[in-house]
């Protein structure tokens, strides 16, 4: 048993309903066992409110929040707004998960 990190993008209306959608196709995708590692093992999700950036900008903030926010196992997902094309929303979805 070990933990690793988990950066997820997800899109929806709302934070909420994306990152419900990203729980539901990470059990599709990976199934459910407790050291799957992905965000279906979240129940709670937190938006760090900060300026929309691209996907690789917001990995790197990613981990920079991981380090200095005390994440652990036990942590909501993190969420950081990305930059957007459509008028759907898009997130950064991130924490740490038990493999």
């Amino acid at each position: 048993m070990g933990v690793d990190a988990f950066y997820t993008r997800a899109e929806g209306l709302t934070l909420q309903a994306a990152f419900e959608e990203a729980r539901d196709t990470a059990a599709r995708e990976y199934g459910t066992s407790p050291y799957a590692g992905t965000v279906y093992h979240k129940t709670e999700v937190d938006l760090f409110d900060e300026s929309p950036r691209t996907e690789r900008e917001a990995s790197l903030r990613a981990s920079e929040l991981m380090r200095t926010h005390h994440f652990d196992t036990s942590s909501p997902a993190g969420a950081l707004p990305l930059t957007t094309e459509g008028p759907t929303s898009a997130w950064l979805l991130f924490g740490y998960v038990v493999i």
